[in-house]
């Protein structure tokens, strides 16, 4: 039987794709039940008008996430405190694409995949300019930055430890490595150990004459999520957690720098 904990790993690797961060650390999942191989999963939205596409594809991806665990045989995903979920969740349990769930509403030619392909180069930017503007401020030069390999950085707690002389420290940059990396997968870009750690979306190579342009474009992007990030946090923590609004490390606000 799947056990709570290869569940949990599971749905960490479910983001919400407009605020790209995963929906375990928004605070979202409320209770998986397991019975057997049957996973039921519920979560909450941080409010009753989130665009019904992007709460489809996080179901979408809980249901695909946790069905990939072994000895589950089978994935209920049940939405909460959302105008649509009653037909998200019917459609969604169904196997049913976004189309076939809103026959009515919806395009038959829009394409759900596009849609999270912009949102993941999004994400892909945003992470990519908190990392360089944390090695920045480590005090590491731009040509040495955009010389580093994957295998040049090693996560060590919430740091990031780069083996290269000299060595550097830069802080409270791991979750943002692990999910650049994770957007890297997500568009096909190569993540092995000799691959340089900062190219273009299309895996190519920034040159460092371009690097300041290439950032106040990536800034934007960056920016765009942070805003959304923390206005969303902050409705779900005053409907469900207002007891815990002093004390939350807002992902929004770490995407805040520079």
């Amino acid at each position: 039987m799947p056990t709570l904990a290869e569940i949990n790993r599971a749905l960490a690797e479910v983001y919400d794709p407009e605020l790209d961060t995963p929906i375990t650390e928004l605070g979202f999942v409320n209770e998986v039940q397991i019975a057997d191989g049957h996973v039921t999963v519920t979560y909450t939205v941080p409010t009753f008008w989130c665009a019904p596409n992007f709460v489809f594809m996080m179901s979408q991806d809980i249901r695909d996430e946790v069905g990939r665990v072994p000895g589950v045989t089978q994935v209920t995903v049940l939405v909460r405190n959302n105008c649509f979920e009653d037909e998200i969740n019917r459609g969604v349990n169904a196997g049913r694409s976004f189309a076939e769930t809103f026959p009515a509403d919806v395009d038959q030619n829009a394409d759900l995949a596009a849609l999270r392909h912009t949102f993941t180069i999004k994400g892909f930017l945003a992470r990519q300019d908190v990392l360089i503007r944390r090695m920045r401020q480590a005090g590491l030069a731009d040509s040495a930055i955009l010389a580093l390999q994957i295998s040049d950085v090693i996560v060590q707690g919430d740091d990031l430890f780069l083996n290269v002389p000299p060595p550097r420290w830069v802080p409270l940059a791991a979750a943002d490595l692990l999910r650049y990396l994770h957007k890297r997968r997500r568009l096909q870009l190569p993540v092995s150990a000799d691959t340089p750690l900062f190219t273009t979306v299309d895996g190519q190579p920034i040159a460092e004459a371009e690097l300041a342009a290439y950032l106040r474009y990536s800034r934007s992007a960056r920016l765009n999520i942070a805003f959304n990030t923390s206005l969303c946090e902050g409705l779900l923590r005053a409907q469900f957690f207002p007891e815990r609004q002093h004390d939350y490390s807002s992902v929004g606000d770490r995407l805040m720098i520079g």
